[in-house]
């Protein structure tokens, strides 16, 4: 066979071979030849179930003791649990329970706290002195007087296993606590590893759990008063149970968790103002 025939049925062949290809690409659906698309990210697939403060109170590591007009030193983050031994004070957690509807062990990559607004409610009758105050291990330590809203984003490595549900805890509170009048509204949000944010729920809180109705008492009128300070002292509780629930009530959007020891303050506001 001569050179020019093998040329001549070569060029045949590639001919032939172009237009099958062009052939398959004209009927290929579209994105055939393209990279599948990446999977979410993992907290993207986390539904939330449940958010509610847990009824138990749970030990929290007082880091350190703070005295009036001292800033605190040491740092509340990221020490998780007490240490044996440690002097510790009883607050609630926030529980947080997930689902994972999809086929993938799921992750939660970052929780984001943001408050915002913080009210302190009055003592009616004369207050005490102010004395030494703790700085608590909380996994969001905000501070205790806001002139705009603070956020604050820590990372989280939760997993949830595929067609299953789970759930984590958070604590939040003050830089430095001690004051049973303080109240704060909030939401909280998952974050992505893209930054992606999913907002989970919104809330108001207070640091103490529920206590004894005489607590309250002592501290909606602190110390022994005089007789003539009945009438002024009930006022100032009526006013503050009203002020404190459209703290609770007036917020945009509308608070679905709600700490029991706010109910239990506006409880004893309301005690103290009908005598």
């Amino acid at each position: 066979m001569s050179w020019n025939a093998v040329t001549g049925i070569t060029g045949v062949a590639a001919l032939v071979v172009g237009i099958v290809l062009g052939f398959l690409q004209w009927i290929a659906p579209p994105g055939a030849n393209q990279p599948e698309s990446k999977a979410p990210p993992a907290d993207e697939r986390l539904e939330l179930v449940d958010a509610e403060f847990d009824p138990t109170p749970k030990p929290v590591t007082v880091l350190e003791d703070v005295f009036p007009g001292h800033p605190f030193e040491v740092s509340p983050y990221p020490e998780t649990s007490p240490a044996p031994g440690a002097n510790t004070l009883q607050r609630l957690k926030l529980v947080l329970t997930q689902r994972n509807p999809s086929d993938d062990p799921a992750v939660l990559t970052g929780v984001k706290l943001v408050v915002h607004r913080t009210f302190r409610t009055p003592v009616c009758g004369d207050p005490m002195g102010g004395g030494v105050n703790p700085s608590l291990n909380y996994d969001f330590h905000f501070p205790e007087a806001l002139s705009a809203e603070w956020s604050q984003v820590n990372p989280q490595n939760f997993t949830v296993a595929p067609r299953s549900v789970d759930a984590l805890s958070i604590t939040m509170g003050p830089r430095i606590g001690g004051d049973l009048g303080l109240v704060w509204r909030f939401s909280i949000y998952a974050v992505s590893k893209d930054g992606k944010e999913a907002h989970w729920v919104d809330g108001v809180a207070t640091e103490y759990p529920p206590l004894d109705d005489e607590v309250y008492r002592s501290f909606i009128w602190a110390g022994p008063q005089p007789a003539s300070d009945t009438d002024r002292v009930r006022r100032c509780a009526a006013e503050a149970a009203e002020e404190l629930q459209e703290f609770v009530s007036d917020g945009d959007p509308p608070a679905t968790v709600v700490h029991p020891g706010v109910d239990r303050l506006i409880a004893a506001y309301r005690r103290m103002a009908t005598g």
